[in-house]
């Protein structure tokens, strides 16, 4: 039986990359007949990676209108210098408090004036200058590299990124951009955060370009190594805004595997979806690579795509309970949805995870 609606969704995926179970379904509808589709659906996919200069330019503008991404209550201690005041004591121009000179600490922290006073040697403390940080995790792996309509899930990822760094701006968060699931840009953690647009733009434009170079397959996304990392390196009170599909068999996991890091640091999980992973269209009889074989699904029937939605969107939502649970942000985003659309709705996820929302 011919698949109805192979063509227009095929060309629209990007063939070859998608390791999720629909990149593996469209893959098994396209055979062997599709070869010259499947070239030119590369091709258009490489081409349209990066998103359009209108559509960043929209992003930009509606993520400098976002609410706070972090709390004032998160504490704070980075590398960096700013005009925000840390949690720990140390150098710094804003005097904290005095206290009782203890042995083998340098001789010019003490305040002899007030020591003579006090017949004691006092230390004076500061409060060290601190500057937080905003950490965006973007999923450059197989099962991002999907669409079926207006773009793929790594340019609906890409475009979020650009509207969390503007919200991370406005907000006086240094922004650091990690490109995960394959090489990327090697050696780019090496300048540490930004506070300039202009340098994030630039990251941002070398990802999807060196994403739309890649040729070959993926690498799997290492997530429980990236948790590792970012617990070990990250400074406490840092924003981690994760950009992938929670629902992918290749996504960032379970909630629960987030929980080190949600209580150090304040979580934003962005779960972008095609609407046909979510709503299955009828595509008739259709042959589902799983594991080592092939199972054939019958789309054409009303009741199994009613049946497969209602479990989509059950599991969309348990991972946002669970998210929120952990005091996490969780915002799901179709990936044909314009920036001005989905944004709007980002003010309620800031707001339920802070325990703010009426």
């Amino acid at each position: 039986m011919s698949p109805r609606g192979l063509d227009s969704l095929s060309r629209r995926a990007a063939p070859g990359r998608g390791r999720g179970w629909l990149g593996r379904l469209v893959g098994a509808l396209a055979g062997r007949d599709n070869d010259r589709a499947r070239s030119a659906g590369e091709t258009t996919a490489r081409a349209t990676i990066a998103p359009s200069t209108d559509e960043i330019a929209m992003a930009w503008a509606g993520g400098e209108r976002l609410p706070a991404l972090v709390q004032e209550s998160f504490p704070t201690a980075t590398r960096l210098s700013g005009d925000q005041l840390a949690r720990r004591l140390g150098e710094g121009l804003d005097f904290e408090q005095l206290r009782a000179y203890q042995p083998g600490e340098s001789a010019a922290r003490i305040d002899w004036r007030i020591s003579a006073r006090a017949n004691e040697p006092v230390v004076r403390e500061h409060r060290e200058p601190a500057q937080r940080q905003a950490h965006l995790v973007i999923d450059g792996g197989a099962a991002m590299r999907f669409g079926t309509r207006r773009r793929l899930k790594l340019t609906q990822g890409l475009l979020a990124a650009h509207a969390f760094a503007a919200g991370a701006l406005r907000q006086n968060l240094a922004v650091e951009i990690h490109g995960i699931g394959e090489s990327l840009c090697p050696g780019h953690h090496a300048a540490g955060p930004v506070t300039g647009q202009a340098a994030i733009l630039q990251r941002l434009a070398e990802l999807a370009e060196a994403a739309g170079e890649t040729c070959e397959e993926t690498q799997p996304v290492d997530w429980p190594g990236l948790r590792q990392r970012l617990l070990q390196r990250l400074p406490a009170g840092s924003v981690v805004v994760v950009l992938s599909d929670c629902l992918s068999d290749t996504g960032p996991g379970r909630p629960m595997d987030w929980a080190p890091l949600a209580a150090a640091h304040h979580l934003i999980f962005v779960s972008v979806a095609d609407r046909v992973e979510l709503d299955m269209p009828d595509l008739g009889l259709v042959a589902f690579e799983a594991g080592h074989g092939a199972r054939w699904l019958d789309t054409g029937s009303r009741r199994w795509r009613e049946a497969f939605s209602t479990r989509q969107h059950e599991r969309l939502e348990a991972w946002r309970q669970s998210a929120e649970a952990l005091g996490a942000a969780f915002l799901a985003l179709p990936a044909e949805a314009e920036p001005a659309d989905w944004l709007a709705e980002a003010p309620v996820a800031l707001a339920r995870a802070a325990g703010t929302a009426s």
